[in-house]
């Protein structure tokens, strides 16, 4: 009984080895498929002589590398500072072609690091390359930590703006420069560069113009009447204040606030000639002041023969003529519209002024004073519209759809064209007539996410990117492992017969088919099973012994 049970324990033991060793093969396999062996003489010459010259040429390779890429950041100092081997010279004058400063190469930095883009390899420090720190590995950069190398990433800060369009492509607080002064506009002052800072500019992005009196569209420099009160500034002598247009007298004081117009010491409300400086009465009422007027009373007798120049004379005025006093006649200046109703009673040429301004509405060319001329103004009695680019009846500042495309504006990449509604990529061109909607530089006709910037292709159909996907051919191998991450039939590298530079080649490399492989692992196989099955027979043998075979077996030993 207890021989049975050993010969069973044994037999298990032998099998579950060769399947364990069939097991180890199997995995290792896939590398095993094709692999060399090296003739390690030819190692050898690394560190002699006659390697100093090709060594030095790396290096030079190398340096020349480093300098190119931080020359890249020239005039932006955020992102030069975000590399080791890169270090700012800053420039002081603003004349100078360098202001404000260039990213030169660090000439104390010695590499190493922790495998990104610009530590380790040939810079010093650790075997790797380029792209990888310490002991190698290309493992790239990540600025943003995205899970995407910054050479793939479309946009390397994770800013919400594509690295071509980003001025600032590795600093996410910054991404545009309006004045191109190397201080992105988030922090910038002075996006303009016009010497005015932004919170006094009415026009923070427009080196042109600083001030808008008046709160319309247009900056004073363009604006022909600054203060929007009717007068063009070239005849307004106030042309900052819409209470004023004119000074008479020249004192500075606007005549709407001045009350002696022309100066001459007496004032508008008992000067019958309040803009004539050399007449302040006209006793008989006839139009002409009494300093001119020979005949003051209007009696017939000249003011030089008269003795009572100062008589009281009863006077009617009937500004129309129509045989009615203006004290009793309901419109005086006989226009169709009673004094009551009329801003100007006394001028049959005006009847409103809708902005209050100094011009009637007849003679102002805009009557809401909103900065938009009557005739190009599609709402001239509303200061608050101008344009009714729907033809709606409701006007574009309060319409949320401009152009009536069932597309609400602030969704809308183009408002005011119902023929498109979206420009994914903001470059100007709307996606129905982009070619590219990403602005990733593939053509939407070639490019499997033509909405993802940072997607073009997908090798294994799986719907995932191949920039985000791990396993490009989808064959179980994981690209990083992956001798061939874009072929599903190959894994690890075949013999290249057409290679004349392969080591496969050479007369002091052993190179090992996928078939010579599998013929190893049966004979393995096979052998492992003919081992454990000899143990087990052994193991029958020892227990059919008589016990004193055993005993003196055991004193051998």
């Amino acid at each position: 009984m207890s021989s049975n049970t050993g010969s069973s324990i044994n037999l298990t033991k032998a099998l579950t080895f060769s399947t364990f060793l069939v097991l180890i093969f199997a995995l290792l396999s896939p590398y095993l498929a094709s692999f060399e062996l090296e003739d390690y003489s030819q190692w050898n010459t690394q560190g002699r002589d006659d390697d100093e010259d090709e060594d030095e040429d790396e290096d030079d390779d190398d340096d020349d590398a480093t300098e190119e890429f931080c020359e890249q950041f020239d005039g932006d100092e955020n992102s030069c500072a975000q590399y080791p081997e890169c270090e700012w010279d800053e420039e002081d004058d603003p004349e100078d072609d360098d202001y404000p400063g260039e990213c030169d190469e660090n000439d104390d930095y010695n590499g190493g690091g922790n495998g990104n883009q610009n530590g380790g390899g040939n810079n010093g420090g650790g075997n790797g390359n380029q792209n990888g720190g310490g002991n190698g590995g290309d493992t790239g950069s990540d600025f943003d930590g995205d899970g995407v190398n910054d050479d793939a990433d479309n946009d390397d800060d994770d800013d919400g703006v594509n690295d071509v369009n980003d001025a600032f492509p590795f600093d996410a607080s910054e991404s545009e420069d309006f004045d191109g002064d190397g201080i992105g506009d988030n922090a910038d002052v002075d996006d303009d560069g016009d010497g005015v800072n932004d919170d006094s500019d009415a026009f923070p992005k427009d080196a042109s113009e600083q001030l808008n009196t008046d709160g319309d569209f247009l900056g004073d420099n363009a604006d022909p009447d600054d203060d929007n009160d009717g007068v063009l500034d070239d005849d307004d002598a106030f042309p900052k204040d819409s209470t004023e247009q004119y000074d008479f007298d020249g004192d500075g004081i606007g005549d709407n606030a001045d009350t002696d117009d022309d100066n001459d010491g007496m004032s508008d409300s008992t000067d019958a000639f309040p803009k004539d400086p050399n007449e302040t009465r006209d006793n008989d009422g006839d139009g002409i002041g009494d300093n001119a007027d020979t005949d003051d009373d209007n009696d017939g007798i000249d003011d030089a023969d008269d003795d009572n120049t100062e008589q009281n004379i009863e006077i009617v005025m009937d500004y129309d003529n129509d045989g009615f006093s203006d004290d009793e006649d309901l419109d005086d200046d006989n226009d169709g519209v009673v004094d009551t109703e009329d801003y100007y009673p006394m001028d049959e040429t005006e009847q409103s002024n809708f902005d209050g301004d100094a011009v009637g509405d007849n003679a102002d060319s805009d009557d809401d004073n909103d900065g938009v001329d009557d005739v190009l103004d599609a709402f001239p009695l509303n200061s608050s519209e101008w344009n009714d680019h729907d033809g709606d009846g409701i006007g574009d500042n309060t319409d949320t759809d401009d152009d009536n495309d069932g597309i609400l504006d602030e969704n809308d990449a183009f408002p005011r064209d119902s023929n498109f509604g979206s420009d994914y990529d903001g470059d100007g061109l709307a996606d129905v007539a982009d070619t590219d909607d990403d602005g990733d530089g593939i053509i939407d006709a070639l490019d499997l996410f033509p909405m993802n910037f940072s997607e073009s292709a997908d090798f294994d159909g799986d719907g995932i990117g191949d920039n985000r996907d791990i396993d490009d051919d989808n064959d179980g191998f994981i690209d990083i492992l992956d001798l061939y991450p874009k072929n599903a039939g190959l894994s690890s590298a075949p013999a290249d017969t057409n290679d004349d530079s392969s080591s496969s080649n050479d007369k002091d490399t052993i190179s090992l088919s996928t078939s010579a492989v599998l013929v190893l692992l049966v004979i393995s196989f096979t052998l492992s099973l003919v081992f454990g099955l000899n143990r087990v027979s052994n193991s029958n043998k020892r227990a059919e012994l008589p016990k004193e075979s055993k005993e003196l077996e055991e004193l051998i030993k």
